[in-house]
């Protein structure tokens, strides 16, 4: 489709449009992921004229942000334990937390082995520079995965951080309750023993403030119910309704492949010294899972990694107001390159657009995993940061996508080659 005012976008269109008509949403590790990378392999054959790579590896299946639900309910029974013994109740929300803590908010991955696998995919290909001599290498990464529907987001998205919140705060309390309640108990261990030694001081009119102490704890955890309930709500796996993920992240593979096309198409000296390598990998909703595999295996690489090799990751593009520069996946402990960050501000406000360093305040980027492997990274995105109704929801489908957003994120990743090519110029 020819589209005279924004042909960079509406070829991105198309592309994301060719993928989602054939799979829908792409979880990660499903049948419908493979799908995707499958499709996505055929058209950097067919529009790069480069040779596709497929890597495999395992990911775990519901061990991060989809486990979320999982806390919820290993929550309840935390809470039904508690009546039974406050010791119990103590380890189960203890463990929740620390998985919580590793796993959802800082990808470790430690307890992986725990989970069943998928299989899941990265794609990527080499395209060698016009002049023949590499000076440096860019790698464009986009993750080809979706997102499952988060409920809160998609039902209202002004209250989806306190209802989370919330439920994350009644673990602790719950916990806290716990260690209260074992110190009053003292040497009893068993709920009913403690709470039946309480009544008979009742009784007997005898009761101390240390009593009435401990039928305070035994009601505190009730309060900590709604909760619980809202982790359980948090998202659903039901692929009907599952991101089809045309806002994030296809938009970011598009734009990869199309840039890479431009420098190919371009008969300026423009980048004619870069060795691009388009990379789309899999399992990023899982935590990164793909780009971790794909730097673990290619960080020794010297065809791909070299000490002038530049990692720009394109995740999610469609809201103009909010072209952004992420400078740092916050939970993850790992900035970004300080160099690219400056660059991709440049390149953001010589595309005449407003220019936002921010910081990924909950979850991570692709980056991450590259920044971890020593290699200059930086992450870009047009996407409004605060929780709407079209991030990780059913909602992010074709009638998402902005083609003009598409076209002004394709001027600024030219723009910031363009800018990175003056540099090994000078």
């Amino acid at each position: 489709m020819e589209n005279n005012r924004y042909p960079h976008g509406q070829k991105m269109y198309d592309l994301v449009k060719e993928v989602i008509d054939v799979t829908g949403p792409r979880l990660p590790g499903s049948e419908e992921e493979k799908q995707g990378a499958k499709i996505i392999a055929d058209q950097i054959q067919r529009e790069l004229g480069a040779s596709p790579r497929t890597e495999t590896f395992k990911t775990p299946r519901h061990a991060c942000i989809s486990a979320i639900p999982w806390l919820g309910w290993g929550a309840f029974i935390a809470f039904a334990g508690f009546y039974l013994s406050p010791i119990a109740s103590l380890a189960i929300s203890a463990f929740l937390l620390l998985f919580a803590l590793t796993h959802i908010f800082y990808y470790s991955h430690l307890l992986d082995p725990l989970f069943p696998k998928d299989q899941s995919q990265n794609v990527y290909a080499v395209i060698p520079p016009k002049s023949g001599e590499a000076k440096y290498n860019v790698i464009l990464s986009a993750h080809m995965d979706s997102s499952w529907c988060w409920l809160h987001s998609y039902k209202n998205p002004n209250t989806m951080m306190i209802k989370t919140g919330l439920g994350v705060l009644s673990v602790v309390i719950l916990m806290i309750v716990s260690i209260v309640t074992i110190i009053l108990e003292a040497s009893t261990s068993i709920s009913f023993m403690a709470l039946s030694k309480v009544f008979a001081n009742m009784s007997a009119n005898s009761y101390s403030g240390k009593d009435i102490a401990i039928v305070i704890m035994y009601c505190l955890p009730v309060l900590c119910l709604p909760g619980f309930y809202f982790l359980t709500q948090y998202l659903s796996y039901d692929k009907k309704i599952a991101a089809p993920g045309a806002m994030d992240n296809l938009s970011g593979v598009a734009m990869s492949i199309e840039v890479i096309k431009h420098f190919q198409n371009s008969e300026d000296e423009i980048a004619k010294d870069a060795k691009f390598i388009v990379l789309g990998t899999g399992a990023e909703e899982s935590g990164l899972i793909g780009a971790m595999a794909f730097a673990k295996a290619h960080k020794d690489d010297k065809e791909l990694v070299t000490d002038n090799t530049y990692a720009i990751n394109l995740d999610s593009f469609r809201d103009m107001e909010h072209f952004n520069v992420v400078k740092k996946d916050t939970l993850q402990f790992i900035p970004f390159d300080k160099e690219l960050i400056e660059l991709s501000k440049q390149a953001i406000e010589n595309c005449n657009l407003q220019s936002h360093i921010i910081e990924n305040p909950v979850g991570g980027s692709d980056s991450t995993a590259f920044a971890k492997a020593g290699i200059k990274t930086i992450t870009l995105n047009a996407q409004d940061p605060r929780p709407t109704d079209y991030y990780h929801t059913t909602n992010d489908g074709m009638d998402n996508l902005n083609i003009d957003t598409l076209e002004k994120g394709f001027d600024v990743v030219v723009e910031l080659i363009r800018l990175i090519d003056n540099k090994h110029k000078a």
